[in-house]
């Protein structure tokens, strides 16, 4: 068929004028050079894969760096969580992506806890080193000093902010209808730095201590069903719907924050 069908065209065009004809000769065929583009092009592809190859091949062989945990059973009691280090102002300031990476830049990293879509939930690292050990502790010791500032800043200069945190987290421990184990850790934060301080009606620091030191953060739940994994949600929330009923900040906390 002379005529093309226009459903098998990509271009609008009929072809060539009459009486003019295009011929096709190979790309180096019979022994024949390439055109120089043409080996300039395929030199140039040949060197991209292996600059490619070579790339991988060094990744493969480069050792990943080797950090060890630094404990930090003998923080002050306030400034951690289990052997963790509870870094809650920072966070609330702004301050820890900062801090982050100036570990980074010692190699050294705080290694956080993501669980049930939370991450860092809590706010609450290990710090990872691969210095000396010394160096680790000086560190420890400089962030629980940007810690305290931090929540000493959050008290005088930023009640606001720490007002908002806390009563975002009373809010949705009173009225949540599911609460998964990492949310429910990331909400008891903020909570345990005004118990710290004395600042809530109708719970305790050794309350919040508990409930953290009780949840399960290995997103073990995930393993359920989601009918089973809504309903362990539900029960949580309404225990602590319960729970939280008559928690608010005492008179003291009020007239600084609200």
């Amino acid at each position: 068929m002379r005529r093309q069908k226009k459903s098998h065209r990509t271009r609008k065009g009929g072809g060539l004028p009459p009486g003019v004809s295009i011929s096709v000769t190979r790309v180096g065929g019979d022994g024949e050079a390439p055109p120089p583009f043409i080996a300039a092009l395929m030199n140039a592809v040949h060197g991209m894969v292996s600059d490619l190859e070579n790339a991988e091949r060094e990744k493969l062989s480069r050792k990943e760096p080797i950090y060890k945990a630094f404990p930090c059973t003998r923080v002050a009691s306030e400034y951690r969580i289990g052997d963790s280090l509870h870094l809650e102002g920072l966070h609330l300031i702004g301050e820890l992506g900062a801090v982050q990476r100036a570990m980074h830049a010692l190699d050294m990293r705080l290694v956080g806890k993501d669980a049930d879509g939370v991450a860092e939930t809590g706010h609450v690292y290990t710090l990872e080193y691969q210095g000396s050990t010394e160096q680790a502790k000086r560190v420890v010791k400089d962030l629980i000093d940007q810690e305290r500032n931090a929540r000493v800043r959050l008290f005088e200069e930023l009640p606001r902010v720490f007002g908002d945190s806390l009563c975002r987290a009373l809010a949705v421990l009173k009225n949540c209808r599911l609460l998964s184990p990492g949310e429910f850790f990331d909400l008891l934060s903020p909570l345990r730095l005004a118990a710290l301080e004395d600042m809530l009606d109708g719970v305790t620091l050794k309350d919040i201590d508990r409930w953290l030191a009780d949840v399960d953060l290995s997103s073990s739940e995930d393993k359920l069903s989601l009918e089973e994994r809504d309903a362990a949600d539900a029960d949580r929330a309404d225990e602590m719907n319960a729970r939280f009923e008559d928690v608010v900040l005492n008179e003291c906390a009020e007239g600084r924050f609200l």
